[in-house]
């Protein structure tokens, strides 16, 4: 099975991290695909030269977020393509874990884990908002009854899922249970090749940073019959930023989030689910 690593990076101020990670694996990615933007091209070469990894760099002059995804997603050459963030770091184990996972379950189109927040300054793990003991409670015994997913997606909802509302919520397994989810966070997400050949994530003028980009990407796999999953043994350490933890308090959220659901709204209808 031959993998592909997708990773966009905008300023690549923390690549050489996740680069570090990809290089002590103890099973290789068959290559490396860069969608780098506002980056030094020497610095990055010299990275994946530092590192031994088979990178492709591919410089991105325009677009967003998503569209560098596509970008790699269209250049990845793998039979498993992994999507990660630029500011993560894999543990020595990652790419294999999920070759397992996806050969255990060989009909599930993607598997997506977490990722744990990493102080770099003090190297301390750090909490993430879905281990709080407020949110799993909410999550058990509030979420069910005030917001009900999509009938689409009833045997997700112990997952990510998307609601009656075309809201993305996060059900009572996640983060510490596996089950049939959407993808969970597009810094830990894997995808068999032969699945996902026409699914593509959502590109807008107005999206810079996308909020539910993952998940869809994930529910275009459904629709189609397919099914995705969550697994929480296999995650990534993300190095926590302030730009990271403040997304949803941007002031271009809420326009962002009234987009997405406008364009889960469209494809829904596309596939006959209004």
């Amino acid at each position: 099975m031959k993998i592909s690593i997708v990773v966009p990076s905008k300023g690549c101020k923390y690549l050489g991290y996740l680069l570090t990670g990809l290089r002590d694996q103890n099973v290789k990615p068959n290559e490396v695909v860069l969608v780098v933007k506002e980056c030094d091209l020497r610095h990055v070469e010299d990275l994946c030269s530092r590192n031994n990894l088979p990178c492709a760099i591919i410089e991105q002059k325009s677009g967003y977020f998503t569209h560098a995804l596509n970008m790699g997603k269209r250049e990845a050459k793998g039979d498993l393509i992994i999507f990660t963030d630029d500011d993560a770091i894999p543990l020595g184990k990652w790419i294999e874990r999920y070759i397992k996972l996806h050969t255990m379950y060989p009909n599930i189109a993607g598997i997506s884990s977490r990722d744990i927040y990493l102080n770099l300054e003090n190297m301390r793990i750090m909490p993430t908002p879905d281990d709080k003991v407020v949110t799993k409670l909410y999550r058990w015994a509030i979420r069910p009854w005030l917001e009900r997913p999509h009938p689409l997606l009833s045997r997700y909802r112990m997952g990510v899922y998307l609601t009656k509302n075309l809201n993305i919520a996060h059900g009572p397994f996640i983060p510490d249970k596996g089950c049939l989810s959407l993808p969970f966070r597009g810094v830990n997400m894997s995808f068999k090749a032969s699945y996902i050949y026409d699914a593509w994530f959502p590109e807008h003028e107005l999206l810079k940073r996308v909020p539910s980009n993952e998940q869809y990407f994930g529910l275009q796999l459904i629709l189609k019959g397919l099914d995705t999953i969550y697994a929480p043994g296999n995650p990534v350490l993300h190095i926590a930023r302030e730009e990271s933890l403040s997304r949803t308090r941007d002031k271009t959220a809420n326009a962002e989030y009234y987009i997405m659901k406008t364009l889960f709204k469209e494809l829904l209808s596309k596939y006959g689910f209004d």
